[in-house]
Parts: C-alpha cells; structure tokens; sequence
C-alpha cells in the first residue's frame, strides 16, 4: 500500500461516530480536490501559453519572411543603381587617365617643340651675324632665303603644334559632349530604374502587407476557434463542477439533517436526563432546607432560653454586686471607728 494510502487511512474518516472528525474529513476531502484542480488549471493554463506562442511564432514567421524579400528588392535596387555610379567612376578614372597622359604628351612636345625652336632660334641669330659679314648680294639674298626658310620652318613648326593642339581641343569638345550626353543617359537610366525600384518596392510592401494580414486573420480565426473550444470546454467543465456540487451539496445537506436529528434524539435523551437530575436535586435541595429550617428554629429557641438564663444571671450578679459594695462600706466604716 502506497504512502499515500496509509495517510488518508490515518486521517479522519468520513464514517466516524464524532462529528468533528467527520467534518474534519470532509474539509480535508474538499481540500485535496481544489488542489487537484487548480494543478489541472495551471497545465491547461501552460498548454495555453505554449499554443499562443507557437500561433505567434507563425506570424512573426511572415513578418521576417516579408522583411527579408524586402531587403533584397532594396539590395537589388541598390546595387543597380550602384552600378550606373560605378560605370561612370570607372569611365571617369579613365578619362583622368587619358588625360593625364595627354597633359604629359603635350608638356612633351611642348618642352620638345621649345627646346628645338630655342636651338632653331640660336641657330637663326647666329647665321644673322655671319651675313652681316657678306659683301656680293647674291650671297647677302641666299642667306636671307635661307634664314626665311628656317624661320618659315619654325613657324610652321609652331603652327602645326598649335594645329594638333587646336584638334585635340575640338576632340575635347566633342568628348565632353559625348560625356554630357552619356551622362545625361545614364541619369535618365538611374531614374528609370530608381522608378522601377520605386514600383517594384511599393508593389512588393503592398503584397507583403496583404500576406502579413492574411497571416494575421489566419491566426485570428485560429485563436478564435482555440479559445472558443476552449470556452466551451471551460463552460463544460464548470457545468460539471456545478452538478458534482450540487450532487455534493444534497449529500452534504441530507448528512447534515441526520446528523441533526441524531444531535435532537442525542440531546432530548440528555435534556431529559438533566431535567430528572435537575428535579431530583431540587427535592433534595427542600428536604435540606426544611432540615435547616428546622435546625434554625431549634437554635433559636436555645438562644432565646440562653439568654433568659444570661439576663437572670446578669441580675443574680447585680444583686450581689450591690451586696458586696454595702458590706465594703460598713467594713470600711468600722475599720474607721476602731482606729479612732
């Protein structure tokens, strides 16, 4: 037999002759039964949260899954547009590139074209000082000629650098056109696809809400249909409760009336025990007050005898009280007479 079983035996019983053990059995009965109740509320009370968090889980589960979708249209959308930026970083790192060859060409040819004009011009003054020295015109004109030539030489030296110069300008021009109009292209593009990225976003946050809100009406039904089972397995339950209790109560109630009319049979049986001990020590009670009655009105004629006796007495003794005092004056007045 289980511990258990050895306990409740101990305990009061139900059965008992005393009252208050019976009651006593009953408290203890009812006590154990609310515990095993409310141990039974607090697992459904744990099933309960257990359910609600796992109906959460699948919403939350939506919600992530909708954040996710819409961080990668964003991540898209970014490197899309990222990639026009990087395009036009890339076209123009390699126009300063372009350019800083052709700056370094130019300073090339311009310090090239300085040097050999210097050279040139060295050359030019110093023919200028030996035709100073001709004499026959034939040679003074030759040599003129020939310092025509080579300053007509250095100028077209000077005017096809200033034309190659002049060219490149021109193809600036038209490749800073050029570079306007791509970048204008690819502005248009950036808008165009930012639009894009704009639609596609505001469709997708449009669909993710409805799924999101489809989720959360699935979970809403679902949690209505949980806890209205749930109501009417509680209502059930408390229908139960109450037919057990009244089913108790009648039991409890018919136990009490034969536990009362048990205490009226008890009780009559004591009453009228007590009255006849009562009547009887009431008889008693006047037997032993006429005895005293008696016995009081015996000393009180020994009283009244005795005190006639005491007040005779009382006179015998003034009698010979006045007796003597008379015998004291004659013997005193004759003790007078002798000594005299």
């Amino acid at each position: 037999m289980s511990s258990s079983g050895e306990e409740e035996e101990a305990g009061p019983d139900v059965d008992s002759n005393d009252p208050e053990e019976r009651i006593a059995a009953r408290r203890l009965r009812i006590q154990r039964r609310f515990e095993l109740q409310k141990k039974a509320q607090m697992g459904e009370q744990m099933d309960e949260k257990k359910e609600a968090k796992e109906e959460l889980t699948k919403s939350r589960k939506q919600m992530e899954d909708s954040r996710l979708r819409l961080m990668k249209l964003k991540l898209d959308g970014f490197d899309l547009v990222t990639a026009i930026r990087v395009a036009g970083d890339a076209r123009e790192a390699a126009r300063r590139v372009e350019e800083d060859e052709a700056r370094r060409v130019r300073k090339e040819k311009l310090d090239a074209e300085a040097k050999s004009g210097a050279e040139r011009f060295d050359d030019i003054t110093k023919k200028w000082e030996s035709a100073l020295q001709k004499e026959i015109p034939q040679d003074l004109h030759e040599m003129l000629m020939q310092q025509k030539a080579a300053c007509d030489a250095m100028i077209d030296e000077k005017n096809k650098l200033i034309n190659d110069f002049q060219m490149e300008l021109k193809q600036k021009d038209d490749h800073y056109v050029k570079d306007l109009k791509k970048q204008a292209d690819d502005i248009d593009l950036l808008i165009e696809r930012m639009d894009e990225q704009v639609k596609q976003l505001t469709k997708a946050k449009r669909e993710e809400l409805d799924e999101i809100e489809k989720a959360f009406v699935a979970e809403r039904r679902d949690m209505l249909e949980l806890h209205s089972k749930k109501w009417d397995s509680a209502m059930q339950q408390r229908r139960d409760r109450e037919l057990e209790y009244m089913k108790a109560r009648e039991k409890r109630v018919e136990e009490y009336e034969q536990q009362l009319q048990h205490l009226r049979v008890q009780d009559t049986e004591e009453y009228n025990q007590v009255k006849i001990k009562l009547e009887t020590d009431v008889q008693i009670l006047q037997q032993q007050l006429q005895q005293m009655k008696a016995t009081y009105q015996l000393n009180q004629e020994k009283l009244e005898y005795n005190f006639q006796v005491l007040r005779k007495r009382d006179d015998e003794n003034m009698v010979t009280k006045s007796q003597q005092k008379r015998k004291i004056t004659r013997f005193v007045y004759y003790n007078n007479d002798v000594f005299m």
